[in-house]
């Protein structure tokens, strides 16, 4: 009990922080509507008439926004920590190294969760994709947005285990927002790359198209989340 009483406070910690100055929600979120309609002018007025092809814009336009979103608020996640030594201060209360981490993980993806919840309809309203949805999708439209959301925050994990191990690493280095993307581009691929044919089937078809792009998301989350967990001592006392 006293694991998860730790790890609770850290997150609450992490979120109090994050919604009480509310210039990085703010940002992320303009940012990520800004991405969007970029997006909307670039392709628009008139988008594909073929769902598929629809699909395929707005799962590339999802993840693309997310991705971006997520190397800010990976920038800003270890700035307060690093000040005026407030790590090493943490440190010596005594809490583990991976307690830290855990709570990393669960803060940022609970951010990035209320950002997909935001932005998600607003970009499925900008590319027209629910009018062209077909009517069986259309009466069941709650469900398969709630599995839209199951699907993002699969893929929002993976990111989050992967990221908050990397900003660790780069927070010790010169040109620490460089260094992010450079290393965590090439590392949080898989997931996009799932995440993306996963989203494309989900908006054309209202199903996964079998199990092996969501078994990938799934696997390479648990294995990134379970490896960073056990290394992250090492990123720490870096």
């Amino acid at each position: 009990m006293e694991v998860f009483r730790q790890i609770g406070w850290l997150i609450r910690k992490d979120l109090a922080l994050q919604f009480r100055t509310k210039d990085t929600l703010a940002l992320v979120i303009v940012f990520s509507v800004l991405v969007v309609l970029i997006f909307c002018f670039a392709f628009g007025p008139i988008f594909p008439e073929q769902m598929e092809e629809r699909g395929k814009l707005a799962a590339s336009v999802l993840w693309a926004t997310f991705l971006f979103a997520g190397v800010i608020t990976l920038n800003r996640s270890f700035d307060i920590e690093r000040a005026n030594g407030a790590l090493h201060g943490l440190r010596l209360t005594g809490i583990d190294a991976s307690y830290f981490y855990l709570s990393k993980v669960a803060s940022i993806f609970v951010f990035l969760i209320l950002l997909e919840i935001i932005v998600t309809p607003i970009t499925l309203q900008f590319l027209d994709v629910l009018a062209v949805l077909p009517v069986a999708l259309q009466d069941q439209l709650p469900w398969l947005l709630l599995k839209l959301i199951g699907v993002l925050a699969i893929g929002t994990l993976g990111f989050c285990a992967v990221g908050v191990i990397v900003s660790g690493i780069s927070t010790h280095t010169h040109g620490k927002e460089s260094l992010l993307s450079v290393i965590l581009l090439p590392l949080t691929f898989p997931v996009i790359m799932a995440g993306a044919k996963c989203t494309v089937s989900l908006l054309t078809t209202g199903g996964l198209g079998g199990n092996f792009w969501i078994s990938v998301l799934v696997v390479y989350s648990l294995v990134f989340l379970a490896s960073s967990y056990l290394l992250f001592e090492f990123v720490v006392e870096g």
